[in-house]
Order: structure tokens, then sequence, then C-alpha cells
């Protein structure tokens, strides 16, 4: 079993899916063969598992926006997900990886590199149990394709204006720019950091309302107020079958804030307005142990100026060894205040996607 991992954007991905081909600049596919299987990566999630059904080829025909891509190969999709059900590279697959490539296996998918039978063998496995979609994903190929064009027009804008945007820093920023002790001082919380709890919970409820989700509010919380407004008013009353065991529904139940869509948790938020963030990270490394394909984006919230310690904790090398730093992002109060303050009448207008301008993760240092 022959297989090679590659990254791309949601946008060249569904290009390569209609046009059933793979392209590079330089003549690297002589060592590909036809029944070689290729797995495509878009934003850290198996998008889709390919296997080349004929020999390489030359064209100067346009397929892609960003280049013309002369040398190819033909492919045949086996197996497609749409965004909301790709497996994670975490759990068994991220173990694959660094069984193969050690921790930096970012190389291994930017070159293309051909993986070991063994861990090709798990990979594939892994993506071959999950339910295929590659029927719904080719009948809608071309509304699929306009979405995910615009998306990328958008968050290019923001990229480049300076205004969120999924930023990332890197380690080493953190740590040149990270002014607070390494130690957590073991403080009370006050009432003042108890308020501002409750506030960025019940902002996120908002927002999760706004966006089309359901909310599930830790139950500890829910006589807490704010605004006069209790937030036992804005949570659903138990928390849907996620199709998990007991163990992972206890620790997802006491999460701050969960969104849900049709039954499915999409989102997590850990609000962290006092002294402690490594106990929130904690509780959010101990759901990707429990569950690692569950397919759900972390957040931890905080006031904006301990972006730095939340980053600066992330990265932490047991953090990074489960891949937490990979999927857990940091979204400062003060920005989803005034998130909901732009969004609060658009209402069936707006995905929680809307977090990706707004959110700030680290550096990817394994590609």
């Amino acid at each position: 079993m022959r297989l090679r991992l590659t990254k791309v954007d949601d946008f060249q991905f569904l290009t390569c899916v209609k046009n059933e081909v793979w392209g590079s600049k330089s003549a690297r596919f002589s060592d590909w063969q036809i029944g070689d299987y290729l797995a495509i990566i878009v934003n850290k999630q198996l998008a889709g598992l390919a296997e080349v059904s004929g020999p390489t080829f030359q064209s100067d025909k346009k397929v892609w926006d960003n280049g013309v891509f002369p040398y190819r190969i033909p492919l045949k999709f086996k197996y497609l997900f749409d965004n909301n059900n790709r497996p994670q590279i975490l759990g068994k697959i991220r173990d694959a990886l660094i069984n193969a490539w050690t921790t930096r296996y970012g190389w291994g998918i930017l070159n293309q590199q051909l993986l070991d039978e063994n861990n090709a063998e798990i990979i594939i496995k892994e993506i071959t149990s999950r339910t295929n979609q590659i029927t719904n994903i080719l009948e809608n190929i071309d509304s699929l394709l306009i979405e995910a064009k615009q998306k990328r027009e958008a968050t290019e804008i923001k990229r480049t204006s300076g205004k969120g945007g999924r930023q990332r820093k890197t380690i080493e920023e953190i740590k040149q720019s990270q002014k607070t002790s390494e130690k957590e001082e073991l403080e009370p919380i006050s009432k003042q950091d108890e308020s501002l709890h409750s506030k960025a919970q019940y902002i996120l409820a908002k927002i999760g309302q706004i966006s089309g989700c359901k909310n599930f509010i830790a139950t500890n919380d829910r006589k807490r107020k704010y605004r006069n407004i209790e937030l036992s008013t804005l949570t659903l009353a138990t928390l849907p079958n996620l199709g998990l065991n007991k163990d992972a529904t206890d620790r997802i139940s006491w999460i701050d804030v969960i969104w849900l869509k049709q039954n499915a948790a999409i989102c997590a938020f850990e609000v962290e307005t006092s002294t402690s963030i490594y106990s929130g990270l904690l509780r959010m490394s101990d759901l990707l142990s429990v569950i690692p394909n569950l397919n759900i984006k972390l957040y931890i919230v905080a006031q904006k100026e301990r972006e730095n310690k939340v980053l600066g904790e992330l990265s932490r090398p047991t953090f990074q060894k489960i891949g937490l730093n990979d999927y857990c992002e940091f979204i400062s109060i003060e920005d989803l205040e005034e998130l909901l303050i732009k969004i609060e009448n658009l209402a069936g207008h707006i995905q929680p996607s809307i977090l990706d301008t707004i959110s700030v993760g680290l550096g990817d240092e394994n590609e």
C-alpha cells in the first residue's frame, strides 16, 4: 500500500476533484505508480483520498488559478468529505505520521514523500472507516468551488488588511513578547473575574444563536447572570447524545460553552478570565485525548492582554505532543464583544466560521 500526503487550500482541492488531476511545477512524479494513493489535507483535516489512475503527462492547459503546473498526474477520487466531517490530523493519524517522520512530519507532507506501508495502512483505514460523501460533493462541486473561492478571497483581504483573519504567531514571537510569569499565581476568583466570565459566556451564547447554533453552557454556571439575564435561558437543558461514551460526555459537559448544530458539537470554548489558563488547556487536551476524531474547533477566551500568555502555554511540549497547539486558538473578549455588535441583526446570514476573523493561533512549526 503506497500513500503520499499533501496539503492545499479548499479551492485548490476542489479544483483537483473537479478536474481529476494533480499538478506540479517540477517533474516530481517519476516514482509515482498507477494505484498509488494521495491523501489531501485542507486546514489540518483530511479532505479526500485519491488513487493515481494513469501515467504522468505534461500540459499547459490552465486548471488552477495560481499557476500552470505543467507536470500532471491523473487521479480518481475514492473518498471525499465536506467541511464538517473531515478527519482531523489527530489520534491514530497523527501517531502514524509521527512514527514515520517524527513530530516534524510537515516536511514529509510538503515534499509528498512516500509513507511506509504500515503507517500508510493505518491512515487509509482511518479515512475509509468514515462515511463517504463523494456523491454529494461531486453533485455540488460547482457551488462548492464558488463558496471556497469567496472564503479564500475574504481571508486574503483580512490578512492583507492586518485586522484579524486567523492571525498566527510563532513560538519565538510569543517568547519575546510574553511578559507574564511562567508560573501561575493561585488566587481565588474575584467577583470581577466571575462577572467577566459570565459576560464572555453570554456573548458566546448570543453569537452562537446568531450563527444558527444551539448552546450548551456548563451546568455549574447557569445561575450566573449578565445584564440581568440568567445564562440558563440561553442553553439547552441537557447535552444531546453525541454518540460518545460516558467518560467523554462527562468531560464535554464541564466545558464553559459548546456550540451545536444538528446535534453535533462544532465549537468548544473555555473562558479563562482569572490567573488560571493551564487548567482550561488541560480540559481541552483531555477532550482531544478521549475523543481525537471529534471534528470540533477549540478556543480559549480571555482578555486581550492575556493573548501571549495563552499562546505561550499552548506552545508547551505537553500540548504540542498531542496536537492541541494545532487545533486550539485564542479569542479575546474585547473582539467577541465588538463582533456581537456588528452581527447582532444578521441572524440567518452568519456562519460559525465568523470566528475565523478574530481568532489567533500558533504558527505551524511542523510545516
